[in-house]
């Protein structure tokens, strides 16, 4: 097959983690060797940079931009440095790759050879060559986890850059104390054993203009995190997290690791504080906290129930520090641009007030005539059938665990049908659970329904059971709650279902 002739080439760089070679960056190393490739061939040249560690086509943007010129005929070539530098991605991005490349008639050039994909010999070669590529991507990265583990466990300091008030000591691969931020860290733990709050400290020190871990100013948040870290008590800990939440390359889920599977080692580096110091500071912020444990979770008695008089729009909570909760002001701009502004209120004359309706609504609920013939929905049949269903198969695990005990099925036998009748239970309680979840949102409830919820409702308050169960009782009862405060009061409207 006769060359292909070479005018327009595209010059694609990628360096996969920001470090470098020597003294000379390793980009720049790139650059110059396929700028000079160029120029000795007389190539007009476009050249893409791209600085990432993503190994898929989605999170190159810069590699997208230049598969898009490709497929648009603007090159005769694309220059690198390695074929594997334009992937090293699983098989769909590689086919990708490929289609395009021979689509357009466009071939790849490294300063060793030309890889033209429409030649069905190279092209073999160029598969047999990503297959390497991507096992050698894959070796790299176990060996590189490895090799971070394994220096954890030897009291490394393997997990980034160096936390507050620390510097990364390379010679020894450890932390040392930098005696510049000790001074400002040793203020910050002095404080909040003294009783002052992430707050306070945080204003105090943005008034001293101290900057931040990061150089910036200091906020809640950031104070806490480093307060109540546990590297300062000279330990290295690794492995607390697994996976990621990277927006631009593809990791694994995240997940967060059970303590007891962590990597810790203690005395790796010099302490900052004392373990007596570390629980009285876990003792303090945690017994400070101004969040109840059910509105960490969203979850008041009126949440998703409570909406403003005015503008309708769903109205939030916000807890206090004396242990009240207030409803927020409507923050809703109407269409003009103007904020609703219906004023907020604390919790607790709301929720008295939408008791007095519930009461007012059962009072009238028991003096009307019972049905005569309450109808059965459908719905309400279907779930009775599914329940006999499932406590069936309830019965076939028991059946068949005294068959295989007696000795009349065989090991193997018995594990095949009890995972068959595993699924099926699982199946029929997922369907138990939607019949469920609709007849508790379903519109026909009869008068002794609503009576039958009521009594579970004030059961369960009795009973003072968590909030998420009393909110999902309340809702059952209760369609909405519109809230509205003028000049002589609050206006409290329940409407049930």
């Amino acid at each position: 097959m006769e060359p292909k002739k070479i005018y327009e080439v595209a010059i694609y760089l990628r360096k996969s983690r920001d470090d470098s070679d020597g003294e000379e960056d390793v980009l720049l190393k790139h650059e110059t060797a396929l700028t000079d490739l160029a120029r000795q061939n007389t190539w007009r040249y476009v050249i893409y940079r791209e600085i990432g560690s993503s190994d898929s086509i989605e999170f190159r943007p810069e590699f997208k931009r230049l598969l898009s010129d490709v497929e648009n005929d603007f090159y005769d070539a694309v220059v690198v440095v390695d074929y594997d530098r334009l992937s090293r991605g699983d098989k769909e991005d590689r086919a990708r790759i490929e289609k395009i490349l021979k689509r357009s008639n466009t071939v790849v050039v490294t300063p060793t050879r030309v890889y033209d994909l429409n030649d069905e010999d190279q092209e073999l070669m160029t598969d047999i060559e990503g297959v390497f590529a991507r096992y050698e991507y894959r070796m790299i990265k176990k060996r590189f986890q490895r090799g971070k583990k394994i220096g954890a466990r030897l009291g490394h300091w393997t997990n980034g850059p160096a936390p507050f008030p620390y510097v990364y000591n390379a010679d020894v691969h450890s932390l040392q104390i930098d005696p510049a931020k000790l001074e400002t860290y040793r203020f910050i733990k002095d404080q909040i054993l003294s009783g002052e709050t992430c707050s306070a400290v945080c204003a105090e020190l943005n008034r001293r203009t101290v900057p931040s871990p990061k150089g910036a100013r200091w906020s809640d948040s950031v104070l806490y995190r480093l307060i109540i870290n546990e590297v300062h008590l000279g330990r290295v800990v690794y492995g607390k997290t697994n996976g990621g939440l990277h927006k631009k390359r593809q990791a694994a889920p995240f997940k967060v690791i059970p303590r007891e599977n962590w990597i810790i080692v203690e005395n790796a580096h010099p302490a900052v504080k004392t373990p007596a110091e570390h629980l009285q500071i876990i003792k303090l912020l945690e017994g400070r906290r101004v969040q109840p444990k059910h509105s960490r979770h969203g979850t008041y008695f009126l949440s998703g129930l409570l909406h403003c008089g005015r503008c309708g729009s769903s109205l939030k909570f916000q807890p206090k520090e004396n242990g009240r909760t207030l409803v927020k002001k409507c923050q809703r701009p109407g269409n003009d641009g103007i904020i609703c502004g219906n004023p907020g209120i604390e919790l607790e004359p709301v929720e008295t007030a939408v008791f007095e309706s519930m009461r007012q609504y059962e009072t009238e609920l028991l003096q009307m005539p019972a049905d005569a013939e309450e109808p059965v929905l459908v719905s309400e049949c279907l779930l009775q059938t599914k329940e006999a269903e499932l406590e069936r198969l309830r019965e076939g695990v028991n059946r068949l665990q005294d068959l295989f005990v007696m000795g009349d099925l065989s090991k193997q036998d018995y594990t095949t049908r009890l995972e068959s009748l595993r699924t099926l239970m699982v199946k029929k309680e997922n369907e138990i659970y939607q019949l469920r979840d609709h007849l508790d949102g379903c519109a026909e409830l009869t008068r002794a329904l609503r009576v039958q919820r009521f009594d579970a409702f004030k059961s369960a308050w009795e009973a003072r059971v968590d909030v998420k169960e009393r909110n999902r009782l309340a809702k059952l009862l209760i369609e909405r709650i519109d809230y509205k405060r003028g000049p002589d009061g609050i206006d409290v409207r329940v409407q049930f279902r």
